[in-house]
């Protein structure tokens, strides 16, 4: 079976954003990806994220975390969230005009099931300590189809100029 991606949308930033959201998902896909290359100006080398589907802030999101910092690995576990936080991205206080890089898989998008999902973060600064990389395993326990996906900073209050996120619908075909 080959996979089709088709872009259904590219946000790019000409100025400061508090948040992107995707609010025009087409139910004609399989899968949906997002790519997203961000930086905050929360005043750290780093800042989290928050991830919501269809709007929901309810205590529906659970992950599974297995990360790489420094020398150092580890893995963690979080339920009952009102969003997906474990994505990051590098913060004003990290290298000059570095972006983080992260991706989201979600298979089975308009299914009337629980989703879940995967994704993957690298966020580096120029430092041994001050890098990581992390797998996640993620689960949305909404029901709905996913219409709409947004995207903000944790800590910070803004994604900086030149943050870029592109959402992909992706079809298998025969």
């Amino acid at each position: 079976m080959a996979l089709t991606y088709t872009a259904i949308e590219t946000v790019t930033l000409s100025s400061t954003q508090a948040s992107i959201t995707f609010s025009v998902i087409p139910q004609t896909f399989t899968d949906l990806k997002i790519v997203i290359s961000a930086r905050t100006n929360q005043s750290s080398w780093n800042d989290n994220s928050i991830v919501r589907f269809n709007g929901d802030s309810g205590n529906n999101y659970s992950s599974r975390r297995l990360n790489a910092s420094g020398s150092t690995a580890d893995t963690s576990s979080n339920t009952s969230q009102d969003g997906f936080y474990y994505w990051n991205f590098v913060a004003a206080n990290a290298t000059s005009n570095t972006f983080s890089n992260n991706e989201m898989y979600i298979p089975n998008y308009t299914s009337s099931n629980q989703k879940s999902f995967s994704a993957e973060r690298i966020v580096e600064n120029n430092s041994s300590t001050d890098n990581m990389i992390s797998l996640i395993a993620g689960l949305w326990t909404g029901t709905s189809a996913i219409t709409s996906i947004s995207i903000a900073p944790f800590y910070g209050t803004v994604f900086v100029q030149h943050t870029t996120a592109t959402l992909y619908g992706i079809k298998n075909t025969v």
